[in-house]
């Protein structure tokens, strides 16, 4: 639970001194506890140690804890890298701290993007993904460029005909040329959101194609467009949005497609192998010669 859902479980529990310090805190929560013990109690006019209890008696282990969780809920909320810096960097943490931050965001990031998978969408999505009929586009931009090419080296692997869109508007545009049903549009966009994917997104849907998106939220432009969509959570300890829980739920959409498709799937790796080893004989036969060095 969030520090407000707390403080209206216990309301019942709190003293008069703990009651006007949780009205100041739920005034302007997260930013209210990101501060010292100390700033937090001179602004409501009571003392460090009645801050410190207050936070003991709804279940918090430490102060750094509930500043862990501020920290979260500026993150989900900001849409930049720049307007979350004050807030994720401001407060002085050991190595330690950053280290523990950073794997609380990712457990957190990881059950809450798995809580919330319905069950019947991840099905609609693994069965477009799984088609061998038509071409399957991936596109993810600018920082999330690692998950599309993720996606693409692994579904190359399941199903033919799979094309990656994240190389450029140029390259993009001449790629959306032939598109046509059945080709499936598999776009993973978030905040910032990309121009780009909401463009391409369109033109599949008025192609009559498929589009399936996963992304941070409700909000995203794209979703207008989607025939199915997932959430993935980003909050993190720095800045910078945490992919791990959009890595997570790559995998477990790689997983689904190649067990559904296992027949084929198995057949794909062992022309992959054969092919691999072939390789590996030709750079055996003629080793690339180093240049001679000059004299």
């Amino acid at each position: 639970m969030l520090l407000t859902e707390r403080l209206v479980r216990h309301a019942n529990t709190l003293t008069a001194s703990e009651r006007a310090l949780a009205d100041g805190l739920m005034r302007g929560y997260p930013d209210s506890v990101l501060d010292s013990a100390s700033a937090m109690a001179a602004a409501v006019g009571t003392s460090a140690s009645t801050v410190v209890r207050l936070f003991a008696k709804l279940g918090y282990a430490s102060l750094a804890e509930v500043r862990r969780e501020a920290r979260g809920v500026v993150s989900t909320r900001l849409h930049s890298a720049g307007q979350r810096a004050s807030a994720t960097l401001g407060a002085h943490r050991s190595l330690n701290e950053c280290i523990d931050d950073a794997l609380l965001h990712d457990q957190h990031n990881l059950a809450a993007t798995r809580n919330g998978i319905d069950l019947p969408v991840f099905a609609k999505v693994v069965e477009c993904l799984s088609q061998p009929r038509g071409r399957l586009f991936v596109m993810a931009e600018k920082n999330s460029a690692p998950i599309g090419a993720y996606l693409v080296a692994h579904l190359n692997m399941c199903r033919p005909g799979v094309h990656d869109l994240s190389a450029g508007a140029p390259a993009v545009v001449d790629k959306l040329l032939w598109v046509e049903p059945p080709d499936v549009l598999l776009v993973f966009t978030i905040r910032r959101y990309s121009a780009s994917a909401l463009h391409a997104a369109r033109h599949f849907r008025r192609q009559g194609c498929e589009v399936l998106a996963l992304t941070d939220g409700p909000a995203a432009p794209v979703i207008e467009h989607a025939s199915h969509w997932l959430q993935v959570h980003t909050a993190n300890a720095s800045p910078f949005d945490s992919y791990t829980a959009a890595f997570f739920l790559c995998n477990a959409l790689v997983s689904a497609v190649a067990q559904g498709r296992s027949e084929e799937v198995s057949q794909a790796l062992q022309r992959r192998d054969a092919l691999w080893q072939g390789f590996q004989k030709d750079l055996v036969l003629d080793p690339v010669r180093p240049p001679n060095p000059a004299r």
